[in-house]
């Protein structure tokens, strides 16, 4: 009642704001709609797309908007891991998973911050959705191994290009419309209704309104291209540099607050760790190398951190070293593992073959070499190199408590086999990680902890999954999972 009291008060200014003012205020309808369709998707990132294949195969009227050019948004230069449990290609290499392990990492990961029911909904949507994917589409994984979070191997490597690509694909065989360069940018309210009833977009400086008969949903990615609303929710986050989609500018969530939509995990946003040091020289690649067995060490030659945690926790790590400078160490048969485990890591360290040099891996025969190419001392990085490796040997790490490769998978090791290599990584803000409050069936939930009718969310615009920190694939999960569905949600 609250809700739609301040929507009938609101609606006296709406005139104002479906004239082009900029006001927090509800958008009234229009005389006239430009377009009529079921379902309206604000967003062509994975979770958009794999809600618009789900409601096309469910018999809705579905309409895709995008404000860029492309489609693909964050997922398109993500690190293509999904996380998903009890697959075919776990199965087929011996790895024991569940639903029931997932969310144990997941909860832990997120240090018990993050919602139960939330979690669990995104783990058994993704995980049928992972078999669309794969078996009725067939885009197919590289790879499954262990990353952040993971207490098993769980982390299905795609080629991102080719996921986005397959849905994409899969959408226009079904004759789902998208309307590119198109920003969405307010969603307009039904006061007979009381329902969210379409969206106020622009498209080459025409204003378009598109009616939603049953649903809106907001798959349009975070704010890390926003400064204004880092400074606001995480000013510490404002001062790195942002990667992940050029889109994510926080329209979405904008857009539901405006309906009182109530926001979560703002406080845990967090940077990425593992990037190269230069974003304009170098593009949207991780190396996660201490995952694989590499240690961390500072501008001054010393670890500073457990390795084995979240690369979200390794950032803020990483930010209060000096200059935030800090090295991943390993040596060659680190550097041979990872080169051998996925195009990617294939592409930045395959270079070194052959005494093959990148100014961003430093290589020397012996430790002390490449710590005096890395401008550390010598004495310094050896001392720090053979503490850790006699704690290694020991299985026990008597500074950091490091135990494992990544959270609880793994046994650490020691570093030897010349020659040896130091990968300078800073982090970036690739995504926010938190955003609109929804429930297990995808409903934007208000903060009166009322859904809000007819608006749902999906990826990166969710708050309430991930908690304090991050797994690696989870992202994915919750965009294609959340994305499915909604999409359901609005058919049934």
């Amino acid at each position: 009642m609250q809700r739609r009291h301040f929507l009938e008060l609101g609606l006296g200014t709406a005139a104002f704001t479906a004239a082009g003012l900029a006001r927090a205020t509800p958008v009234g309808m229009p005389q006239k709609w430009d377009e009529t369709h079921d379902f309206v998707v604000i967003g062509a990132g994975s979770g958009g797309l794999a809600a618009a294949a789900y409601a096309k195969d469910a018999g809705l009227d579905v309409v895709v908007l995008e404000k860029l050019s492309f489609v693909g948004g964050s997922s398109l230069i993500c690190g293509g891991a999904w996380a998903t449990a009890g697959t075919d290609e776990q199965k087929a290499k011996g790895i024991e998973d569940s639903p029931e392990k997932y969310l144990k990492d997941m909860l832990a990961t997120g240090q018990h911050q993050n919602d139960p029911e939330l979690v669990k909904a995104m783990i058994a949507s993704t995980r049928i959705a992972y078999e669309f994917v794969t078996k009725k589409i067939g885009v197919k994984p590289d790879t499954v191994d262990a990353a952040s979070g993971m207490s098993v191997p769980r982390a299905h490597h795609f080629v991102p290009a080719n996921l986005i690509k397959g849905l994409y694909e899969y959408d226009k065989s079904k004759g789902v419309p998208f309307l590119m360069n198109t920003a969405a940018e307010r969603l307009v309210w039904d006061p007979q209704e009381t329902v969210i009833a379409g969206v106020r977009a622009t498209s080459k400086g025409k204003t378009l309104w598109i009616r939603a008969r049953k649903g809106v949903l907001i798959a349009s990615g975070g704010f890390s291209r926003n400064p204004k609303l880092l400074k606001k929710y995480n000013p510490l986050m404002a001062a790195v540099d942002p990667e992940g989609g050029p889109g994510n500018t926080g329209d979405g969530l904008l857009m539901a607050q405006a309906y009182g939509a109530d926001v979560l995990d703002t406080q845990f946003i967090k940077a990425t760790f593992g990037y190269r040091p230069d974003p304009k020289k170098y593009g949207p690649h991780t190396l996660h190398g201490y995952y694989e067995g590499a240690i961390l060490v500072n501008g001054e030659g010393k670890r500073f951190v457990n390795e084995s945690i979240s690369y979200k926790l390794l950032s803020d790590a990483a930010l209060k070293q000096k200059d935030v400078k800090a090295f991943e160490f390993f040596d060659e048969a680190v550097r041979v593992k990872m080169r051998d485990s996925t195009a990617k890591y294939r592409k930045l360290l395959g270079p070194l073959d052959n005494g093959g040099e990148v100014e961003y891996c430093l290589r020397g025969n012996t430790v002390e070499e490449v710590a005096q190419k890395a401008g550390i001392d010598p004495k310094v990085l050896r001392a720090t190199v053979d503490r850790y490796n006699d704690f290694a040997r020991k299985g026990k790490d008597e500074d950091f408590g490091r135990t494992s490769l990544t959270s609880g998978y793994g046994k650490i090791f020691p570093l030897t086999e010349g020659p040896f290599y130091l990968y300078q990584a800073k982090p970036r803000l690739i995504a926010t990680y938190c955003g609109l409050r929804i429930d297990p069936k995808a409903r934007v939930i208000d903060v009166f902890g009322e859904p809000i009718p007819h608006l749902y969310a999906c990826g990166e615009a969710v708050g309430g999954v991930h908690g304090a920190a991050y797994m690696s694939g989870s992202a994915v999960g919750k965009a294609i999972g959340f994305g499915r569905i909604a999409a359901l949600e609005v058919a049934n």
